[in-house]
């Protein structure tokens, strides 16, 4: 006899579809996320599953400058990079900006994606300045992460890095924080703020006291208690969450 895939599925993103649906309910007055947030208001909140802001970003740019006045993606690509350096310590000359990459295949959008360049600019011996491999490949991160949960409230913005039975890793909440920082600095308009919002990067994951690595700042069995307030025990994602929450107490 088979075991239930329910009882052993280990997939966090199966998790976060359950959470979602939970922080959308009791709509226009959201306190289930007003319970998760741990606020008392929420005014006209945006919520994402697995954002890739910047990705989508730079989709949603055009090549040239447009006509409205949006940069392009040069500009953009320029702006990233130029943010991504100041945040790494690296100088104005220990780089080379976006729009000054040789060849000049490697800033051409139809021929080289940007979480290419850093690989391209190593195999084709292209790398001009010391700090290249560092901005294009903090560059190259970006492009390719997507933050389990965000959550655009009032004029603070919530990045939520989700674990079910693994540890969180340091490593990966630093380049959360530093994709954050773009998002809050250059694409908050987009996320819907009036001006630059208030970055807090939050684990949800296994409570586990005493045990490295397992110290999220909400935990699945608190998620849970959350869920129960508003659904019957029956309810399949109520299911889900209460296996969720009896790992926190193993």
């Amino acid at each position: 006899m088979g075991l239930s895939y329910l009882a052993y599925n280990r997939e966090e993103r199966d998790l976060c579809a359950h959470l979602f649906r939970l922080l959308l309910e009791d709509q226009p007055n959201w306190q289930p996320l007003k319970d998760f947030l741990d606020r008392d208001f929420i005014g006209s909140p945006q919520l994402f599953c697995e954002a890739a802001v910047i990705r989508d970003a730079y989709y949603a740019r055009k090549p040239e400058k447009a006509d409205d006045g949006e940069p392009g993606t040069i500009n953009f690509l320029d702006g990233i990079c130029d943010l991504i350096a100041t945040m790494l310590e690296a100088a104005p000359d220990e780089y080379t900006r976006f729009s000054e990459l040789q060849p000049e295949t490697l800033r051409n959008p139809r021929l080289t994606h940007p979480k290419q360049i850093a690989y391209k600019l190593k195999e084709s011996g292209a790398i001009q300045k010391p700090r290249d491999a560092d901005v294009y490949g903090s560059l190259q991160a970006m492009f390719n992460a997507k933050p389990d949960l965000v959550i655009c409230a009032d004029n603070t913005l919530y990045i939520y890095e989700a674990k079910y039975t693994m540890p969180f890793d340091e490593a990966q909440l630093e380049r959360t924080r530093l994709i954050g920082k773009v998002w809050a600095k250059l694409l908050y308009k987009d996320l819907g703020f009036e001006v630059e919002p208030d970055l807090v990067v939050r684990k949800l994951g296994l409570s586990k006291p005493d045990t490295k690595g397992y110290d999220p700042d909400i935990s699945w069995k608190e998620v849970c208690e959350i869920a129960n307030r508003y659904w019957l025990e029956d309810d399949y994602s109520m299911k889900v969450l209460q296996t969720a929450a009896q790992l926190c107490q193993n």
